[in-house]
């Protein structure tokens, strides 16, 4: 990949920050490109693409007889010579007589970036000051000034004109809709920072293909990020050849090829089809200019020392050249003349290619790439649409969106400051820190009483990528590098036993992507789509087999949730996620299924909440709670649309059932980590489902219910299935209180009904009542209101629930003898359900059907008690007919209500062996 001829470099600038660009011949003329140089030295040279080392013509740009330095350089078809300088000013020159045309505009601090518009017709100019000017180029007017951060190191038009791309000092990427100078993108640290000083220039460049993808340096080591137009996600990185920051990128005219230069002094040729590099060359410094030429099979770059060269034919002639006419080659390619191609007439030679640089015929492994390439080039937001290159008539590899990387929750990517979350939760936060030859990892605590016993700083010689904070110690995983293979590493936060730190490395091939720490246990998700659980010793307990590659881990107690690709991303950008979640102590898998997110989102956030519902949020702000309800269907709990203002991003931090623990971010989809023991902000917002609602007064009492019955179901199905009886115990006291706080929002809502005089839908509320002091305050409401027909209704139901509780008390004296009447054994009585309707509005005990018109009257006789199925838990249902007492009557009213031992303020709780006596 490496070799090959050398470049011949020539002087052509003093040291420092130079700039080069192409001047294309203007339309309709018979002349040929030419190449402009500027530098530090004040010199902008004319020169001829055939031998750039002669200037034709050399401008010497001074101020009070000092050279001024020229940061930047821009030059379009027909249109004068653009220079930034020093001096603040943007000034026009003509070529080739290298006369100066008059000052576009100016500011207040030195110029450093500029570029045309396609057409030409219009200038983009920035730097040290803050803001972006467009300017007319007839008018020599600034139309449009967009606002930026100061110190733009870099701006590039999209090739259609619509949006503009720059990168700041600080490594801020921006994307800009001209039309209306609205913000399409801020994405901080999506770049390299920049230093003030510094040569490189983090320069960003657009397909030539209608903008499809935008190519920027990316913050890990050396790596190129490209981004889907209009959707601005990332859909691919190309890395592994520069092992210092890009500074440089320039798509060939056809779009086939990409160059970088980084600061490694290192010159890399891409193909973007395939993804691989083609070749690579060292220079003899960074180099600070880049550019193809425009109708020829060379690249021209510049160096910081002022060296320039060209590389001659830097794409091999067995493939499509820079320059080739892709859309000519693809209807060469559908006629099948390809198949004829040889010597002698009718041989088609590539055009501005790599063939037609040495005479060559075109052959079918070109036609093959060029035939490949549009299969695969353009993305989904520009499927099908016209005036691009190939039409985009089918779906491609870019068509289809990029599965998703892993995401470890909690986690940023690395600051200015040289500091990220390794993992930010609501138990605390791992802090990872840069320095000199290694990292430092600290774990702090939000609630300090809670981990008296600080715990140490960590040395991370082997470059963590992952952590997670559990509720006994903290996990951490790193990549292979060339030092050492993929490690984990765990540490408890404190220990009875010394050496209870434990790392292991995973076997050659096999990357740690995703990490969690619960009670009793580690795992780890590799990208042999392992799914390794580790005990907190460190013993390797169990080695599962994901279906798909791994995307996220959560852990909570003796819960582990994991997310894995089910499949390849639709042509609409859905992800097709899958998930599970495992009782690690049970040694069961829970449940599993598919994992509902927006349309065209990714997978945010995985977690718990503080009750042990199963959450997932998207990058849409779409919060939903797994729920026990429908067979497990998931529950919208959150919407942060409908929440944020359009600049903010939630970034979520932990929940409950009732609120989203979330740090406010503006302009970022993520926080910045502060320096010193200073921490985010971290918001509580209000869980409150999407609701549509006739009335917007009960709208937030309908989003309340829909939120806590997801909370209902979890106890309830927990409460099922507990193994003994004081987990029965407890988590009867659970559902009790979340029936409780189920019947207050209901009251509420009823109020509100009743004051808007809606009395169907409050007797549609009243049916979801499960307390009986609830139903009595249901019936106080109705005739404070003076609903008269509701009340008779409620009464009706509070009479039909006491002869149902009067039946099961019956049963409950019976088990204290081990059988009924009929010698049928019996456990413990549950708590009675809630009422249901049927389609009429009606109540009925336990589920059973009524009418609106039997409502006042007596229920049917033999109602059905539930009662327990005699084992430890009383929550293991069975049905058992009550004895047959009529309702209706007046004495057996009487009685039951006399058979109530429980206070009012617990109708469910069990009598004492001494009240039966």
């Amino acid at each position: 990949m490496t070799g090959g001829k050398p470049l011949a470099f020539s002087d052509a600038h003093a040291a420092g920050l130079c700039s080069l660009a192409y001047l294309p011949a203007a339309a309709g003329s018979s002349g040929s490109a030419a190449l402009l140089t500027a530098g530090p030295d004040g010199k902008l040279c004319f020169r001829s693409a055939d031998a750039p080392a002669e200037v034709q013509k050399e401008v010497q740009v001074a101020n009070g007889g000092a050279p001024t330095p020229l940061h930047c350089l821009a030059a379009a078809a027909g249109k004068p010579v653009v220079t930034g300088d020093d001096a603040n000013f943007v000034k026009c020159y003509t070529h080739p007589a290298g006369e100066m045309e008059g000052v576009a505009t100016r500011f207040t601090l030195p110029v450093r970036a500029l570029a045309f518009s396609p057409s030409g017709a219009s200038l983009a100019a920035g730097g040290d000051d803050e803001g972006i000017k467009l300017v007319d180029m007839a008018s020599a007017r600034v139309f449009r000034q967009l606002k930026s951060q100061a110190y733009t190191r870099s701006i590039a038009y999209d090739p259609e004109g619509a949006y503009i791309a720059s990168v700041n000092g600080d490594g801020t990427l921006n994307v800009w809709e001209i039309e209306g100078g609205k913000q399409q993108l801020c994405r901080r640290k999506a770049c390299p920072k920049v230093e003030l000083e510094s040569t490189a220039r983090s320069q960003p460049a657009w397909h030539p293909d209608g903008g499809s993808l935008l190519a920027a340096p990316g913050t890990e080591k050396g790596d190129i990020v490209l981004y889907e137009r209009m959707s601005w996600e990332v859909a691919f990185s190309l890395a592994g050849q520069h092992s210092a920051d890009v500074s440089l990128l320039a798509f060939s005219p056809n779009g086939l090829y990409l160059a970088s230069a980084g600061m490694d002094q290192a010159l890399c040729l891409w193909d973007v089809n395939e993804r691989t590099c083609l070749e690579k060359r060292l220079l003899p410094g960074s180099a600070t200019g880049l550019a193809w030429h425009p109708a020829s099979n060379e690249l021209a770059v510049i160096t910081e020392d002022g060296q320039l060269a060209v590389w001659q034919e830097p794409i091999p002639s067995k493939l499509p050249g820079p320059t080739a006419d892709v859309d000519a080659l693809a209807g060469i390619k559908q006629k099948g003349a390809a198949a004829d191609v040889g010597a002698g007439d009718g041989v088609s030679v590539l055009e501005g290619g790599a063939g037609a640089a040495t005479g060559m015929a075109a052959t079918e492994d070109d036609y093959d790439r060029e035939d490949s390439f549009l299969a695969d080039s353009a993305p989904k937001a520009y499927r099908g649409t016209k005036g691009r290159r190939g039409g985009y008539g089918g779906f491609s590899a870019f068509d289809l969106p990029q599965p998703q990387d892993p995401i470890q929750p909690g986690s940023t990517e690395m600051g200015d400051s040289g500091r990220r979350y390794l993992a930010y939760n609501s138990l605390g936060a791992i802090t990872l820190r840069q320095e000199e030859d290694h990292n430092v990892v600290e774990v702090t605590f939000h609630d300090t009483a809670r981990m008296r016993k600080r715990v140490p700083l960590l040395s991370d010689f082997f470059g963590f990528t992952c952590g997670a904070l559990g509720e006994k110690g903290a996990l951490y995983a790193s990549r292979s590098n060339a030092d050492s293979a993929s490690t984990v590493v765990y540490r408890p936060y404190e220990s009875w036993a010394p050496n209870s730190d434990w790392s292991l490395t995973l076997p050659k091939g096999e990357e740690a992507e995703c990490a969690a720490a619960g009670g009793s246990f580690c795992a780890l998700a590799t990208s042999r789509r392992h799914l390794r659980l580790f005990s907190q010793a460190g013993s390797q307990t169990h080695l599962l087999s994901l279906p798909g590659a791994p995307v996220a881990l959560a852990a909570r107690g003796h819960q582990l949730a994991a997310v894995w690709h089910g499949g390849p991303p639709t042509a609409a950008g859905d992800q097709c996620l899958h998930y599970a979640l495992f009782d690690v102590a049970e040694q069961r898998q829970a449940h599993s299924g598919p994992l509902p997110l927006s349309p065209g989102s990714t997978l945010a956030w995985l977690g718990f909440t503080e009750e042990g519902l199963l959450a997932a949020n998207d990058s849409a702000g779409e919060l939903r709670l797994r729920s026990e309800l429908f067979g497990g269907a998931w529950v919208t709990a959150f919407s942060a649309a409908a929440e944020r203002k359009a600049t903010e991003q939630y970034w979520v931090v932990g929940l409950s059932a009732r609120e989203l623990q979330a740090i406010v971010c503006a302009n970022s989809p993520e926080p910045a980590v502060p320096s010193g023991n200073q921490r985010p902000v971290v918001t509580a917002v209000p869980l409150r489902p999407p609701v549509v609602a006739q009335d917007v007064a009960v709208a937030p009492f309908e989003a309340d219910l829909i939120r806590h019955g997801a909370l209902l179901s979890h106890v309830t199905a927990a409460a099922v299935d507990a193994k003994d009886a004081e987990d029965a115990a407890e988590l009867e006291s659970a559902v009790h209180q979340a029936q409780l706080e189920a019947d207050r929002i209901t009251l509420r809502l009823i109020q509100k009904l009743l004051a808007a005089d809606r009395q169907a839908r409050a007797l549609e509320a009243v049916g979801t009542l499960h307390n009986m002091p609830a139903l009595e305050g249901a019936l106080k409401l109705a005739n404070h209101h003076r609903a008269t027909a509701l009340a008779d209704r409620i009464s009706a139901f509070i009479e039909q629930r006491l002869a149902l509780e009067a039946a099961a008390a019956e049963l409950e004296e019976d088990e204290a003898y081990g059988e009924d009447a009929g010698g049928r054994q019996h456990g413990a009585v549950t708590p009675v359900p809630g009422p249901a309707f049927d389609d009429n509005h009606a109540a009925s005990p336990a589920g059973g059907a009524a009418t609106a018109g039997n409502m006042s009257r007596a229920p049917s006789p033999a109602p059905r008690a539930v009662v327990g199925g005699g084992g430890a838990n009383p929550f293991a249902r069975k049905t058992v007919e009550a004895p047959e007492n009529s309702p209706g009557n007046a004495s057996a009213v009487a009685a039951a209500a006399a058979k109530r031992k429980a206070p009012s303020s617990n109708p469910f709780a069990r009598k004492s062996k001494a009240a039966k006596a």
